[in-house]
């Protein structure tokens, strides 16, 4: 090979691999995306709402034991603390009391309680007890017409749904013996308890 031809060589190669590396595209793999890591529901913090049920009543005085069973609707409010799928809080209601019997009634009632549950994310298992009130009502022809307030206490369990950040659902049964009072002695002790069921609504913010 002579020196020309040498140099036509070289020449021609200098100039075809730069065309040829030109050529070649390298694309760059896309990015990952992150994943977002999924957090379970928190049930922490201030909630109101209503509710609704059935409360079978069992109201006693003296020679009279009376069922004024009735519906009632209500509102609720209350807080909740969370600590892993440990959830506990307090709450407050008060229900209206309607059907109630002729002689004997509760017109309301009414509770302030603690709440221990357990969270499945956004279901939680709760049980409730706590001090309950109502309104209690005589009116007798022979003795005349009273009303006043018993205290005692009730206790209860239930379960409740997030359907969405802002809006749980429950369904809730508690017993109450709201104990006993003197109502003069024309009436007597009056007495009183009642198993209820109710369907709420709740707002969290």
């Amino acid at each position: 090979m002579n020196l020309k031809t040498f140099a036509f060589a070289a020449l021609t190669l200098a100039v075809a691999v730069p065309a040829v590396a030109a050529d070649v595209v390298f694309e760059q793999p896309a990015p990952q995306l992150e994943q977002q890591a999924y957090a379970p529901y928190d049930w922490s913090g201030l909630y109101i709402g209503a509710q609704g049920g059935y409360g079978w009543n069992q109201a006693t005085i003296p020679g009279m034991d009376q069922s004024p069973d009735s519906g009632s609707f209500g509102a609720h409010a209350g807080y909740n603390f969370q600590s892993g799928s440990f959830v506990y809080g307090i709450e407050n209601d008060f229900n209206y009391n309607f059907e109630n019997g002729n002689e004997t009634s509760l017109e309301w009632d009414a509770s302030g309680r603690g709440r221990v549950g357990y969270a499945l994310d956004s279901t939680l298992f709760f049980a409730t007890a706590g001090v309950a009130a109502a309104g209690a009502k005589v009116d007798i022809p022979a003795a005349g017409k009273k009303d006043d307030i018993l205290i005692g206490w009730t206790a209860g369990a239930g379960v409740e749904h997030a359907f969405t950040d802002n809006i749980l659902v429950r369904g809730e049964y508690r017993y109450s013996d709201f104990g006993s009072k003197d109502f003069g002695p024309a009436i007597g002790d009056f007495e009183a308890n009642q198993h209820k069921v109710v369907f709420g609504a709740s707002y969290k913010f």
